[in-house]
């Protein structure tokens, strides 16, 4: 049966019955799209969402970075400051110390001996000369002489000489061994950095 022999309300039930699917493929149609634009939109919110953590990631890490630099520079600079405060304090107690080490006997001895010992490594062991404070003492002068022998020096010759209040100095044909305090304390940035040494083992310099 074509169209035009139906009866009219047949067609217009026809027509509806088809409307009707058309409108039900649209919507079918319409919920496919929408569920596809809301899974694109979704997925292009989480790629953002990811790149914006990435981002916030690493300029949070550059950040720490950034912080951690600065705290150690500032920690740098508050030791190099404890440091120079704690030499600045120090080194003028220095030669007064070595004039108090020399006036004790005992430690008076130990000095002897251990500029004997570093002369014996690197002078000849015969025909030095040995130059000591005009206050020398004969303990002095004995202790002097049992420090060469136990290092096997021989033929020296030892002289007071009025430069001289503290410590010894020892020379071989030009070769000399300044052992007084002014010798010992010349070489400022030496000292210092065993200075800085010793007071780090300390613990001076930490806190």
């Amino acid at each position: 049966m074509n169209d035009a022999a139906m009866p009219a309300d047949v067609l217009l039930a026809e027509i509806r019955r088809h409307a009707d699917v058309q409108q039900q493929l649209l919507l079918a149609a319409a919920a496919a799209e929408a569920a596809a634009i809301n899974e694109r939109a979704r997925e292009k919110a989480l790629r953002q969402l990811r790149r914006t953590q990435a981002e916030l990631r690493a300029t949070g890490a550059e950040r720490q970075r950034r912080l951690d630099a600065e705290l150690d520079t500032q920690a740098r600079r508050e030791a190099a400051a404890r440091a120079r405060a704690a030499l600045d304090l120090v080194w003028p107690r220095l030669a007064p110390a070595l004039q108090r080490r020399w006036a004790d006997a005992p430690a008076r001895a130990a000095w002897v001996e251990a500029l004997v010992a570093q002369a014996a490594a690197r002078l000849p062991a015969a025909d030095w000369q040995v130059r000591h404070p005009r206050d020398w003492s004969a303990d002095d002068g004995r202790g002097l002489q049992a420090a060469l022998q136990r290092h096997g020096i021989e033929t020296v010759q030892t002289l007071a000489d009025d430069a001289i209040d503290a410590g010894l100095v020892i020379e071989r044909d030009g070769v000399r061994l300044d052992g007084t305090p002014a010798a010992l304390l010349a070489d400022r940035a030496r000292t210092e950095a065993e200075l800085l040494a010793l007071l780090g083992e300390a613990g001076a310099l930490h806190g």
